[in-house]
């Protein structure tokens, strides 16, 4: 199949349902993309972001509508969620469209997808009995992942790897997911988006501490850290 009848073929399918059509078309067109033009259209917002990133968009809002969301034990939102994930995903786009394009179709339809294991974690917290205690340590600043991992023995980022090798999804992004934060992963992905996640997450978004963390982060993947800083203001340029 050509890229442009993959691009034709997606186009027609989103195009059918209007509400996900509307959703698209709302994400995209967000300050933080920096778009000089409004984008008006599915197919242009397929060439311009590519068929990865807005099939992201399509399966987070396809799960958004199939799970039950009570991000409770987390004492959030799933629009925090949602700004959360846009964050990333521009984060991702910015810092990488200058180090290495090759690497941005996974890279924004990972970021993008990533914080959506919170949604079945959550459920199975309320659901485990242990939802004081979860939310209490989450209360006192405790490290998302080591809560989860010590109350639901994986991370959500785990669980976000296992739901989607469920629904079939690319095997490079499930293990790219799989693979956020651990600190000694070989996998390019999970190291870029294991800074993502360090410098925006449900609990912090860009602050000092946060993009110290990051970067120290970059600095044992070996990352460019220039790169990253310039993204870093320009993000902060728009928000």
């Amino acid at each position: 199949m050509s890229n442009d009848t993959d691009i034709e073929e997606l186009s027609r399918v989103i195009e059918s349902d209007p509400m996900l059509s509307a959703n698209i078309l709302k994400s995209v067109n967000s300050p933080l993309y920096g778009m000089s033009k409004k984008i008006s259209s599915i197919p242009q917002a397929v060439m311009l972001f590519g068929t990865s990133m807005i099939r992201g968009f399509a399966a987070a809002n396809a799960i958004k509508k199939a799970v039950t969301i009570d991000l409770s034990p987390y004492g959030k939102t799933i629009d925090d969620v949602g700004r959360t994930s846009m964050m990333q995903s521009a984060l991702a786009r910015e810092w990488y469209r200058t180090v290495d394009k090759s690497m941005l179709p996974l890279l924004q339809s990972s970021a993008f997808l990533m914080e959506l294991g919170k949604l079945v974690a959550s459920l199975k917290v309320i659901g485990s009995g242990e939802f004081d205690k979860f939310s209490s340590k989450v209360g006192q600043g405790k490290p998302l992942m080591e809560i989860e991992r010590c109350y639901l023995g994986n991370t959500s980022y785990e669980i976000a790897s296992i739901m989607f090798e469920h629904w079939n999804f690319e095997t490079a992004l499930t293990d790219t997911l799989r693979e956020i934060g651990n600190p000694e992963t070989k996998n390019p992905y999970a190291m870029v988006l294991s800074v993502v996640a360090k410098a925006i997450n449900l609990r912090d978004a860009l602050s000092e501490q946060a993009l110290q963390e990051a970067r120290e982060m970059i600095e044992q993947f070996g990352l460019n850290r220039n790169a990253f800083d310039e993204a870093v203001d320009a993000i902060k340029s728009k928000k």
